[in-house]
């Protein structure tokens, strides 16, 4: 009779009891459920060996460590060099154990038994192994002209003035269309500054102006100003700004440049146009230089991006002039749908810590729970019928709802930075569906 379970230690005296008694191994084997010849082996042992024989012995040879089977010397000598060094790895000991005159003629390790050696003798001196960081998926491949606009700053720019400028470039890669060019001023008392989100807002919307549309997505680079902070998922209020004109923000992979090709190589183009001797010279002189390359460049210049093939990009992408999605600036808040923004914020949870002083920070924004929450880790969702922020607690029971407060400086002004008593339409609008749903 046959079974998966190892016997225990007590079943095994058992066995010894029952034969010890008179018993047969045959019926020994039957009381505790096992084969003969699993009650002949144990019997056998423990009559050999006494109960000790008994206990589980370790299967496999015995480890004696990573260098066991080498001379000694070369352990010693490993050890010592690691020690001493630190930041050696495996090839570099290898290389100071082959030189050894002490060695020579001694057989050495393999690079993996000394890591395996190291993490065994001197873990304290062995890097800690920096976790994968998790794969992000590339950007959605564009096939239309303002389907996605790239977006991305060209820093640091000094002026023969003393003006420190950056300069905010969009650019359609399908259709290698310069969309807006925006020069800025950066300068501060010790250096200069990042863009500031609403910068980048201004640059943007004069592309929907000049060209009549709005593009399907947005796509930048991972820049604190454009998306938020890396350690926190709560958008930035470009994004959310976005968002409520139907606008998808796209981000491109981290440490991947590349991802934003048509935009990164645009800079150099337009650098080498408009940043002669007299375009550097101030601020206003910048600007003109910009706006002339650039128009120059989608009329006239023969461009060999994309299917250009040589043609300027207006002659050989002339639906860049028909609207994807018709944009007027007196139309924007009309365009503009704070749903939206309510809908895209209840598909994140935030995590948050409440302070000593019973407050969480969120969005830029604090919010005051209760000093009874102190040091508690709160879950934060939004909803978008009631339109409030909703705080949650893990207690033991699950999670309980514990307040709810309406968000701060989320509304249609702060957004888009238009007052909508200062807009009013005069002609319809033939609103356009949002490339996506969030």
């Amino acid at each position: 009779m046959g079974r998966r379970e190892p016997l225990t230690e007590q079943e095994k005296e058992r066995i010894c009891q029952a034969k010890l008694e008179g018993k047969t191994l045959e019926e020994a084997a039957a009381e505790v459920g096992c084969s003969v010849s699993c009650a002949r082996k144990w019997w056998r042992r423990g009559r050999d060996e006494g109960l000790k024989g008994l206990r589980d012995r370790p299967r496999g040879p015995v480890r004696r460590g990573a260098l066991s089977r080498f001379d000694p010397r070369v352990a010693e000598a490993a050890l010592s060099f690691k020690r001493r060094h630190p930041r050696w790895g495996p090839d570099r000991v290898l290389v100071a154990l082959r030189t050894d005159p002490k060695l020579q003629g001694l057989r050495l390790p393999s690079r993996s038994r000394l890591a395996l050696f190291f993490q065994e003798r001197c873990p304290e001196c062995v890097a800690k192994r920096k976790p994968r960081p998790p794969r992000h998926p590339p950007p959605p491949r564009v096939t239309g002209v303002h389907e996605v606009w790239q977006l991305d700053i060209q820093e640091g720019i000094h002026l023969a003035d003393g003006t420190i400028a950056s300069i905010c470039n969009i650019r359609d890669p399908v259709g290698a269309a310069m969309i807006a060019s925006r020069a800025f001023a950066v300068q501060t008392a010790n250096h200069w500054r990042k863009l500031r989100w609403t910068e980048a807002r201004q640059t943007l919307r004069e592309g929907f102006t000049e060209w009549q549309t709005l593009p399907d997505g947005v796509l930048t680079d991972n820049e604190l100003s454009l998306v938020g902070s890396p350690t926190d998922p709560f958008p930035s209020l470009l994004t959310l700004w976005l968002v409520g004109l139907g606008v998808r923000p796209l981000r491109i992979r981290p440490h991947r440049p590349t991802d934003q090709a048509h935009v990164e190589r645009n800079h150099r183009t337009l650098s080498n146009f408009a940043m002669d001797k007299e375009g550097l010279s101030n601020l206003d002189a910048l600007q003109q230089s910009l706006d002339r390359e650039r128009s120059l460049h989608n009329r006239l210049f023969p461009s060999r991006a994309g299917d250009c093939n040589g043609r300027p990009p207006l002659e050989a992408h002339p639906e860049l002039l028909r609207p994807r999605r018709p944009y007027q600036p007196e139309w924007e808040l009309a365009l503009f749908d704070m749903q939206r923004v309510y809908d895209y914020l209840a598909t994140f949870t935030f995590q948050r810590k409440v302070s000593t002083a019973g407050q969480v920070s969120l969005g830029s924004q604090v919010y005051y729970v209760g000093r009874a929450w102190a040091g508690h880790t709160l879950s934060v969702r939004f909803d978008p019928q009631q339109r409030e922020w909703v705080f949650h607690a893990e207690i033991e029971a699950g999670e309980r709802e514990i307040a709810r407060r309406p968000p701060k400086n989320l509304d249609v002004e702060t957004l888009t930075g238009l007052n909508p008593d200062d807009f009013t339409l005069t002609t319809p609008v033939q609103l356009t569906l949002p490339c996506f749903v969030a």
